[in-house]
């Protein structure tokens, strides 16, 4: 596969002048949004009204991503019942949460449980003190002005207690000092946490420490119609045997593409709907980095790495799909997102990849019946770069954060840990699509009886994740303007790959490894 300059001869120079890449602004890569300083949200009684979904970030039509237009953010508050005891007080804790997947409510709901849970230790401690947990849930609406908001109310001493954000968001706002390290209480109150799975701990550390309380977890699968692949003549057992097929390295990603080509070619499919990949900026992308051999950061340091060839290779799979084969369209960056699920929901795209989440957010969202998704919808993991290879997939866990400027750290984050149980935790999974935080609700019942988070449980074994480092913003924007610039045919993969290694270098100095 070609992977030579910029395309008419243009030169470097003239690509970053054209791409305006001398100065970039962090922007954070996730899977959710966040809430407003609100001044009189209406109290929920329920889960929240459905969500307008969030909306693509960028447009590969324009030299410099463009914003699309923004969803109208659904915010519902809710607050926990509480008395003071004789002579005792009412402490509030206020918490933020985000979607923003309307069924996700259970982010804020489960800290409103645990409020209950915690005023009857303290009863038992024999305290006066009784907390009253006020929690906001955002459904709809964008991550960067969920972020923004929390900065600026952190900046001026009027955020709230608990917030939860993505796990990479700890680092910048550690190092801005609106978090705090979690590592003493988390050693009073060991006994709450024995229960997290192990390996998600890396998740929300930041040089050795601990910076937050997972939330939630996820898996980004490559989900394919069963129906259009029978149209294509695949037996019933070759298509029940793609995720299998997938994990062994018989089905690579060379297979996914010709697959999607030949249903374009076929006419089985629309040109441009053989493979859709997320429409905006996002972690997504970064399972086809990591599946060409790329690292993110480095263990040892906490440096942020880039490994050249494996950034042109993943530069290389974009362009072939939207340039060279014609199964992804070219206006995919920049795609409204209800457009977009709406698109894959009616059956009209082959292959496209989303969170495990959206499985429960096409129902209740897009109305989509459950059992219509099981007999025509297939999940696996993202292929193999080559055949024999390993496949991946990319996981986001949300987290929760004590805020530096919360007059009651210890009691919010004793609410957290009461909010982190497998019954509350269940809830909030099974009705989301999320995946399992604690080793035990694999027994939990409401757990079990889920079909597909049982059947998709088993991707955490290939996940991978994005770097805690408060540089990452920048890190995450360059490559992405970069993807944009290939996906528009501004730019050839092998011309991209080095522009990011000289931006990155000279943007990150010291913080960045190369590869």
């Amino acid at each position: 596969m070609s992977d030579g300059g910029v395309r008419l001869g243009t030169t470097r120079r003239e690509v970053l002048r054209l791409l305006g890449l001398g100065a970039v602004v962090g922007v954070a890569a996730a899977c959710s949004t966040a809430p407003s300083p609100q001044t009189s949200a209406p109290v929920a009684t329920s889960a929240p009204a459905a969500a307008q979904p969030t909306t693509a970030a960028a447009s590969g039509a324009a030299a410099k991503p463009a914003a699309a237009p923004t969803a109208t953010p659904v915010l519902d508050a809710k607050t926990s019942a509480a008395a003071a005891p004789a002579g005792g007080e009412v402490v509030k804790i206020t918490a933020w949460t985000i979607g923003p997947d309307a069924p996700s409510f259970y982010r804020r709901d489960n800290l409103i449980a645990a409020a209950e849970t915690l005023n009857k230790e303290l009863e038992q401690e024999g305290s006066k003190q009784r907390v009253q947990v006020e929690g906001t849930f955002e459904s709809g609406g964008q991550w960067s002005d969920y972020k923004q908001k929390f900065i600026l109310a952190a900046e001026s001493k009027q955020g709230p207690d608990i917030i939860l954000a993505g796990h990479e968001d700890l680092a910048p706002w550690a190092a801005a000092g609106h978090v705090m390290e979690l590592d003493p209480l988390l050693k009073k109150y060991e006994a709450k946490f024995s229960d997290v799975i192990p390996t998600l701990w890396d998740s929300v550390k930041l040089t050795g420490k601990t910076y937050a309380i997972p939330q939630d977890t996820e898996a980004r699968p490559i989900y394919y119609r069963k129906d259009l692949l029978t149209t294509m003549g695949w037996s019933k057992d070759k298509i029940d045997g793609l995720p299998d097929a997938v994990k062994s390295g018989e089905f690579a990603w060379p297979d996914l593409a010709a697959t999607a080509k030949d249903a374009v070619d076929k006419k089985i499919v629309e040109p441009g709907k053989g493979w859709y990949h997320r429409p905006s900026q996002g972690a997504d992308f970064y399972s086809w980095y990591y599946q060409n051999g790329g690292q993110m950061q480095d263990k040892e340091s906490g440096k942020l790495v880039l490994v050249r060839d494996a950034l042109a290779k993943h530069y290389q799979v974009h362009f072939d799909a939207v340039r060279t084969n014609k199964i992804t369209p070219e206006s995919m960056l920049g795609t409204e997102g209800r457009l977009w699920h709406e698109t894959v929901t009616s059956g009209k795209v082959l292959f496209y990849n989303a969170g495990t989440w959206t499985w429960k957010d096409w129902q209740a969202t897009y109305k989509v019946p459950e059992q219509d998704l099981w007999d025509n919808v297939g999940f696996t993991l993202v292929p193999a770069a080559q055949k024999g290879g390993k496949p991946v997939t990319l996981s986001h866990p949300l987290v929760y954060m004590v805020t530096s400027n919360s007059k009651n750290q210890e009691l919010a984050f004793r609410v957290l840990a009461n909010a982190t149980t497998p019954g509350l935790n269940s809830k909030h999974a099974v009705q989301s699509a999320h995946l399992a935080i604690l080793k035990s609700q694999v027994n939990d019942p409401a757990y079990k009886q889920d079909k597909f988070l049982l059947a998709t449980g088993y991707m955490l074994d290939y996940t991978t994740f994005i770097p805690n480092h408060p540089k990452f913003g920048q890190y995450d924007e360059q490559l992405y303007r970069l993807l944009s610039a290939v996906e528009s045919g501004q730019m050839q993969p092998g011309q991209a790959a080095d522009i990011a290694v000289d931006e990155l270098r000279s943007q990150l100095k010291d913080q960045l490894i190369l590869k």
